[in-house]
């Protein structure tokens, strides 16, 4: 096992790569890579919805250098960077199947069925071990639904639901039983040897909900769903980890260049 120093696991929609592609948050972003680039052992981590080519393709965009680690497809899989090029874990890979059950992607969609608002996203957005849908409105009216035919098609899942605040639609993963962005975060915990006190993560939206809440350090960026703040507020003093969450003021990466520097990971 290596031992890192330090590491930011941060999201990357809405968190480093901002909304708006102006020229302002571009510098911000540029910001934060050269404070990143400057520090001594800061490992990066990127864990996102996004499968790995469009995840490549969006930090290209912004300018973000490459990660160390790349968990994409909402933490059902894992990228390690060996010689330029990102390698899947298999390790990895092989927990995500067992924790799948036996299912496959096709089962989850045929035991869902159709519901009137829910909506599959596009097939390059769903990937080995997860099945994503877009919702009329915000998705938690849907999850009991979907989780009820899950039930009776007896599948081992686990739902997360998020909320896009531009285009005002939900978002609904399905995912193997107990893996979220959490779990990813705890394995690269595992591996990297990292000290809890040093592991930072960074996020703003409720598909981030379930890694801000492991008891590591972590980053509510200012532009975060006011639900979602609200809900971390509450939930992490009733953990007792309150004092492990940063709610920056600052939005995208200006948010988390102030909160890692709060941690002390930045000067």
């Amino acid at each position: 096992m290596s031992i890192t120093r330090s590491l930011l696991a941060s999201d990357l929609d809405g968190t480093l790569i901002p909304l708006e592609r102006d020229a302002p948050r571009l510098r911000e972003v540029a910001e934060l890579v050269a404070a990143i680039a400057a520090a001594e052992d800061l490992k990066l981590a990127y864990v996102t919805g996004r499968h790995l080519s469009l995840g490549l393709a969006g930090i290209t965009e912004v300018g973000l250098p490459l990660p160390d680690w790349f968990i994409c497809d909402v933490g059902t899989s894992l990228y390690r960077r060996a010689d330029g090029n990102f390698e899947p874990d298999e390790a990895y890979r092989r927990a995500m199947r067992e924790a799948f059950g036996g299912l496959s992607g096709e089962d989850i969609r045929a035991a869902i069925g159709d519901l009137d608002g829910l909506e599959l996203q596009e097939e390059e957005k769903q990937a080995e071990f997860k099945v994503s849908y877009y919702t009329k409105g915000r998705p938690e009216p849907f999850a009991e639904t979907v989780q009820s035919r899950l039930d009776a098609a007896h599948a081992k899942v686990n739902l997360v639901p998020s909320h896009d605040p531009v285009s005002g639609r939900g978002l609904l993963d399905v995912l193997p039983a107990g893996i979220a962005k959490d779990y990813a975060i705890r394995y690269l915990h595992d591996v990297t040897g990292v000290d809890e006190q040093h592991l930072v993560y960074a996020g703003d939206s409720g598909n981030d909900r379930a890694a801000m809440l492991t008891g590591y350090r972590a980053i509510v960026v200012g532009n975060a769903d006011e639900a979602l703040k609200k809900d971390l507020g509450v939930e992490s003093v009733a953990r007792g980890i309150a004092e492990r969450i940063y709610f920056a003021e600052q939005p995208y990466a200006r948010g988390v260049l102030e909160g890692l520097r709060h941690f002390g990971l930045l000067p």
